[in-house]
C-alpha cells in the first residue's frame, strides 16, 4: 500500500505511544501539574485529555500491528491518532505549558506530524482507492467535513473581539490551528471525497476520527467542569454533542465501506506485490 517501507514508521509509532503513556499518565497522577500555567477550566479539559491519551497510546500500537496484518482500517485510525497528536500536543506547546515534560510534548507533536505526512505522502492512492466500496456515502461524508466552516464565524467573531480588545484568550490559539490548518483541510477533503478522488477518500477518514474524538474530548472537559463545581457552557456543550455524533456516525459508515487488503496475508505482502507489479521503486 505503501510506496516504502512502513518500518520507520512502526517504530515512530512506538515511540509516539510511549511518550504519550508518560506524559498523559504524569498528568493523571500528578495533581496540579497544570496549574501554573492554564486556569481552572482548563485544567479541568487537559485531565480529560490525558485520559484519552492514555486510551490512545496502546490503541495506537494495536492498529498499527493490525496495519501490518493487512487492515485498512486499522491504517485510517493510525493516521487519526497521528492527527490527534499532533493537533492536541500542540497546545501543550505554543501555549509554553512549562512542566517538566514540555520537551516530551515537543516530542509527541513533531513526531506524529512527521509520521502523519510521511504515511499520506507515500500512500499509492490507486490501491488505496481499490478497496473503497462503491458504496461509499461520499455526500454524507463530505457534508461532515464540510460543517466545520461553521466554526469559521464563531472562531473570526472571538477573533476580531479579541483584536478589538486588545486581550489575548486563554484559547486562542484554536483559531490558528482551525483557521490555517485544521479545517483548510476538511474542507479539501470534503471537496475531494464528493469527486470521488483517491486523495478524499484517505484524508476523510482521519478527518472524521479527529472530528469524533474533539466532540468527545470537549464533552468530557465540559461535564468533568460541572462535577468540579464550575460553571459548564452549555451552549457549547450542545455544539460538542452535535460534533461528536455526525463525526461518529460519518466515521463507522466511512469505515464500513472501506475494504481490507485481499489476498494479502499482511501489510509487508501487498508491499512485495507491488514491487513486483512494477508500482514500488
Amino acid at each position: 500500500m505503501l510506496r516504502t517501507s512502513l518500518r520507520p514508521f512502526y517504530l515512530l509509532g512506538t515511540l509516539i505511544a510511549v511518550l504519550l503513556a508518560i506524559t498523559a499518565g504524569a498528568g493523571v497522577l500528578m495533581d496540579g501539574l497544570y496549574r501554573p500555567f492554564l486556569d481552572e477550566p482548563l485544567v479541568a479539559f487537559q485531565f480529560f485529555q490525558d485520559l484519552l491519551s492514555l486510551l490512545f497510546a496502546p490503541l495506537l500500537v494495536m492498529v498499527m500491528v493490525w496495519t501490518d496484518r493487512g487492515s485498512l482500517r486499522a491504517f485510517v485510525i493510525w493516521n487519526g491518532l497521528l492527527v490527534y497528536a499532533a493537533y492536541y500536543y500542540a497546545f501543550y506547546c505554543f501555549g509554553f505549558v512549562y512542566t517538566l515534560y514540555y520537551p516530551l510534548y515537543l516530542a509527541v507533536m513533531g513526531l506524529a506530524t512527521f509520521s502523519l505526512v510521511g504515511l499520506s505522502s507515500n500512500v499509492d492512492l490507486q490501491f488505496f482507492r481499490a478497496r473503497v466500496s462503491e458504496r461509499m456515502p461520499v455526500r454524507l461524508v463530505s457534508g461532515v467535513l464540510g460543517m466545520t466552516v461553521l466554526f469559521v464565524p464563531i472562531w473570526l467573531s472571538m477573533m476580531f473581539q479579541g483584536i478589538r480588545t486588545g486581550q489575548v484568550g486563554t484559547t486562542d490559539l484554536v483559531f490558528v490551528l482551525d483557521l490555517a490548518f485544521l479545517i483548510p483541510a476538511c474542507v479539501f477533503a470534503a471537496v475531494q471525497i464528493w469527486r470521488r478522488r483517491p486523495v478524499g477518500y484517505l484524508f476523510s477518514g482521519p478527518l472524521l476520527f479527529k472530528a469524533t474524538v474533539s466532540g468527545i474530548l470537549l464533552m468530557g472537559g465540559e461535564f468533568l467542569k460541572m462535577q468540579r463545581g464550575l460553571p459548564p457552557a452549555l451552549d457549547q456543550l450542545a455544539m460538542y454533542l452535535f460534533l461528536a455524533t455526525v463525526g461518529l456516525v460519518g466515521l463507522v459508515l466511512y469505515l464500513r465501506n472501506l475494504g481490507d487488503v485481499p489476498e494479502q496475508k499482511n501489510m509487508r505482502a501487498a508491499t512485495r506485490s507491488l514491487k513486483r507489479q512494477g508500482r514500488l521503486a
